[in-house]
């Protein structure tokens, strides 16, 4: 059995706005918001009880239960520039208008998951087998207002000392009860020494209720019931290493968030399909492993929103992600260690029905490259020092209307690099102190896109902690 809890009190910082097709050019320390008047509550409670029984040697069966507790209460400020701000317009003169996004709501999760898990021989085959069955229940509360009379600040030099004086109105008070029921079962066979082969069905039912009780009222049902599929195949031509190619499906259902509208309540799921092949090796004694594969991902059938109405969604689009990655994990020495990975990832949307201009660009907020190393020394005395970088390439902002409408530009973000380092010390068998660094440069980048605004990543930043094992 165990038991989590977790609360936060945070004041949010949604970073800065765009200003046409790239970010405003601001100081990173620039906030938007109100320092009295934005907060972020969080408080998380989960319980969990698990019992497993060995039945036989090789037949083993286990039930999971699981109850969750969410509660958010919060007030954001996102900074958008006004309608009317031309490329003429001095930076000087721009006053961000400061939309406010509230949300005071309750969440549960209730889920009972139980499997069979089987290690038998049938002829020369060795199976080993998982079946299960799965129910869960959710339910989301949110409540959510609107403000007015929010007063504006400048873009260069916001005042966050402001007196927060927006007038609240509440337009929805939505009621969503989700309940998820789900039959799985995977076999992986052994053909002998050198072939692994992989074989699972899932089959989901996904039924929804959606109230929103404030004028105007709406109500929404959606049940969706679908199967889906994985398959592999592994060759292991040696102890050390092995080739797989595998498949698979998935599907993301119109009340995947717990919130459905007219433009949804209609809609079936979207569809994925992902196909990979690898290859991994491993030597003796940590000493070296790779990972290597290309794979493809594959919406068949992307939401997609009316430009001209927006109560209506229809499944018109197609979005494919081509993409192949490394990792390569190495005992330089006794002492020296290095970790590192390369992803390319090309992310376009191929079709659409509502957004044919669009068609050929690059996926919202998908990098093109990443790259990411980590390298740990240990010294003498019981110390480990470490030093380590990530890169991420430039991202654009929307899939379907990537360029920017008054300069005519990509609206994106350029690419990053950021180094980390780390320093650990043992002080006894079971005490240790740790120090990481983080971002040793001060690199001013941009880490999170969304349509309106952007959050920058942090500055230069410690973190001391101790490790207590007993």
């Amino acid at each position: 059995m165990s038991y989590f809890h977790q609360n936060a009190d945070d004041t949010p910082d949604y970073g800065i706005p765009w200003l046409f097709n790239g970010p405003a050019p601001v100081n990173r320390n620039n906030y938007y918001g109100f320092k009295n008047g934005n907060y972020l509550r969080t408080y998380d409670d989960i319980g969990t009880a698990k019992v497993e029984h060995d039945v036989t040697s090789h037949i083993t069966f286990r039930d999971q239960v699981r109850y969750a507790n969410y509660v958010r209460d919060a007030l954001i400020t996102e900074a958008q520039i006004p309608a009317g701000t031309t490329l003429a317009t001095p930076l000087s003169s721009i006053a961000v208008t400061r939309h406010e996004i509230g949300v005071d709501s309750v969440e549960t999760y209730l889920d009972e998951q139980l499997d069979m898990t089987a290690h038998v021989k049938t002829g020369f085959i060795q199976h080993d087998f998982i079946a299960g069955i799965e129910a869960g229940r959710e339910t989301a509360n949110p409540t959510r207002p609107t403000w007015t009379n929010v007063p504006s600040t400048s873009l260069l030099d916001p005042d966050p000392g402001q007196t927060f004086s927006g007038v609240e109105t509440i337009t929805t008070r939505v009621h969503t009860t989700a309940i998820t029921t789900a039959a799985y079962a995977l076999d992986t066979m052994k053909l002998g020494k050198h072939w692994d082969v992989t074989g699972g069905l899932r089959w989901d039912r996904f039924d929804t209720d959606y109230q929103q009780t404030v004028a105007p009222a709406a109500a929404f049902n959606r049940v969706d019931q679908m199967p889906s599929w994985r398959a592999a195949l592994v060759y292991k031509p040696v102890a050390i290493g092995s080739f797989y190619f595998s498949a698979g499906t998935s599907f993301n259902p119109s009340a995947e968030s717990l919130a459905l509208s007219a433009s949804t309540a209609s809609l079936p799921p979207e569809k994925n399909k992902t196909y990979e092949f690898g290859t991994k090796w491993n030597l003796p004694n940590n000493r070296f492993s790779l990972r290597a594969a290309a794979f493809q991902t594959t919406k068949l059938n992307a939401r997609e929103p009316s430009p001209t109405n927006s109560l209506l969604n229809v499944l018109a689009g197609t979005q494919r992600v081509n993409g192949g990655q490394i990792e390569i994990h190495s005992r330089l020495t006794s002492r020296w260690d290095l970790l590192t990975g390369y992803a390319l990832l090309d992310a376009k949307l191929i079709d659409s029905v509502y957004y044919p201009a669009a068609v050929g660009a690059r996926l919202a907020n998908v990098p093109r490259n990443t790259f990411n190393f980590w390298s740990t020394y240990r010294l003498p005395w019981q110390m480990e020092t470490g030093l380590g970088a990530s890169y991420a390439s430039s991202r654009t902002a929307s899939t379907t209307a990537p360029f920017d409408p008054i300069t005519g530009l990509v609206k994106e973000v350029p690419g990053y690099w950021v180094f980390n380092a780390m320093a650990s010390k043992r002080l006894t068998e079971h005490l240790s102190l740790q120090i990481n660094v983080n971002n040793i440069a001060n690199r001013y980048y941009y880490d999170q896109l969304h349509p309106a605004h952007i959050v920058l990543g942090p500055g230069r930043s410690a973190l001391v902690g101790l490790k207590f094992k007993f």
